[in-house]
């Protein structure tokens, strides 16, 4: 049996069609899957890259305040303290209340 391939053109185009038509839906998923993970690889090295303070001076170093800034919040009270003049009698009702 002398058997010799067949290594034409038409026959290698003619193979290459028939490999398209059976397998066309599993190489377009293999393709679209593929460029999904190299897309989420190269924002994720763009992420971090981002991220990394490294060698980063702030330009604003001081931050001064005046002294009326400071005594105007020194002045303001704190949850825990009362403050007497606070009425809330007459106002906003609460419709929920009985």
């Amino acid at each position: 049996m002398n058997i010799k391939p067949n290594l034409s053109i038409r026959s290698i185009k003619q193979l290459f069609t028939q490999l398209l038509r059976r397998f066309h839906i599993v190489i377009f998923v293999i393709v679209v899957f593929g460029g999904l993970a190299v897309v989420i690889l190269i924002l994720n090295s763009i992420i971090n890259k981002s991220s990394n303070s490294a060698g980063y001076t702030s330009q604003t170093n001081n931050a001064t305040f005046d002294q009326n800034t400071i005594q105007r919040i020194e002045q303001l009270k704190t949850t825990d303290q009362n403050n007497g003049d606070l009425d809330l009698s007459h106002g906003r009702s609460n419709p929920f209340v009985e």
